[in-house]
């Protein structure tokens, strides 16, 4: 569900730049751009808010950090779910050792 509503935020972050850059001064284009540059600000805040669990979180830096600045609270929940799940594994394998002990 949450990889859905990524690529429908990725459509809707180009129809945005499309109106902004192929109707240069008009309301909608003032509208699209602002909401952009927002957006833009916001995650990029998020990014520096949430730069160390998006620097211990398993698989490229990069790339977590482009889905956050991207698509913002929605990427940190996935990097929650995989920290979830992570500690679950580690749990088992835990207990699975002091079951061989």
């Amino acid at each position: 569900m949450i990889a859905v509503i990524k690529i429908l935020g990725a459509i809707l972050y180009a129809f945005m730049a499309w109106v902004a850059v192929s109707q240069p001064l008009t309301l909608g284009a003032n509208i699209c751009t602002g909401v952009l540059f927002t957006l833009s600000l916001v995650h990029l805040l998020e990014c520096w808010l949430f730069r160390k669990q998006i620097t211990a979180a398993p698989g490229s830096t990069a790339w977590h950090m482009l889905n956050v600045f991207l698509y913002g609270i929605l990427h940190m929940m996935v990097l929650k779910e995989i920290e979830g799940r992570a500690l679950m594994a580690e749990l088992a394998a835990e207990k699975a050792a002091e079951g061989n002990a």
